[in-house]
């Protein structure tokens, strides 16, 4: 498990974010609605191959239900190739939704704050005499206030990743490892798994502590060999320039041994000229030791195996 992104591909009704008031965005909706005199008005949310409708008017003639999801690949193509500026005027046909009974689409787009589509409102059949400048202007005011919760959920978000992340490898840093690992092994030990837990530390004369290896690419190599591996149960994380630490949920004590071999021969592969040292340390689930004195021992059998390695190499 690493530090999580900006997930984008998440529908905002699935999401309870502090920083969305889907009221609010219903109040806009059904102004929109009564400003224009149109049939509906609808916020989407546009998620590669479908859209999702996120408000719709309360007081509308067409089909539309909040919640729906849409598969129109029309429609998907339209808002995404529609220019983020202004108000848009299409054909419903063009919109491929001409079996809404309505002729004229009014597009206003919206977008995250990073510039990637968000989605957009449609005003379905707006009243001719309603197409003005000052209605685009109260469109573009109210475009504003949406992707303004938009920007404000983003930057929580980055802000709470940040705070666990690791800039350089995007693997969780001590404090989050600190913080999600007991929560993660604690739920592990209630269902009977066992866990191991590995530190990984590269020795190479191409990599000496001396070097700042914050700017090295050997750390973002080994960091991709260790997330590309492991999988969404385990908690990754780089514990300072050369140590890297894995919490992995395995059936036995030799499972240990064969992510290790395996860790090794990929990056072996990807970058020969690092040694990769692990330390290791086994616990079953009845076992109370918390993860400060197994990391202690791991670091003990780490230490043992990178004497031995640099006394071949001598």
């Amino acid at each position: 498990m690493l530090a999580q992104k900006n997930n984008q591909k998440v529908w905002l009704r699935e999401q309870d974010h502090p920083a969305i008031s889907l009221p609010r965005w219903q109040q806009q909706v059904d102004l929109l609605n009564d400003l224009y005199g149109s049939k509906s008005c609808l916020i989407l949310q546009s998620n590669v191959n479908e859209a999702q409708i996120i408000c719709c008017s309360q007081q509308s003639e067409l089909r539309f239900t909040t919640g729906d999801l849409i598969q129109n690949q029309i429609l998907i193509k339209t808002i995404t190739d529609n220019s983020g500026y202004g108000v848009a005027k299409l054909s419903a046909a063009k919109l491929g939704l001409s079996n809404c009974e309505s002729d004229v689409v009014l597009s206003i787009q919206l977008s995250w704050p990073d510039g990637h589509l968000f989605g957009c409102i449609l005003i379905c059949d707006p009243k001719p005499s309603a197409i003005t400048p000052t209605h685009a202007a109260i469109c573009e005011s109210i475009k504003a206030l949406l992707q303004g919760e938009l920007k404000q959920m983003f930057m929580m978000e980055q802000l709470q990743r940040l705070t666990v992340q690791d800039e350089f490898t995007y693997m969780l840093n001590p404090y989050g490892f600190n913080l999600m690992a007991p929560r993660q092994l604690s739920l592990s030990r209630r269902f009977g798994s066992h866990a191991g837990l590995i530190v990984l530390e590269a020795v190479s004369a191409s990599f000496p502590p001396s070097v700042d290896s914050g700017t090295s690419h050997f750390v973002r190599t080994i960091a991709s060999v260790i997330s590309s591996s492991m999988r969404e149960a385990d908690i990754c994380a780089r514990f300072n320039d050369e140590q890297f630490v894995i919490l992995a949920f395995v059936d036995h004590e030799s499972n240990l041994d064969s992510l290790i071999a395996r860790l090794t021969k990929r990056l072996d592969k990807e970058a020969p000229e690092i040694d990769l040292v692990a330390g290791k340390c086994f616990f079953t689930p009845n076992s109370q030791q918390s993860l400060l004195p197994m990391q202690e021992m791991a670091i003990v059998d780490l230490e043992k195996n990178r004497s031995k390695l640099l006394a071949k190499k001598r």
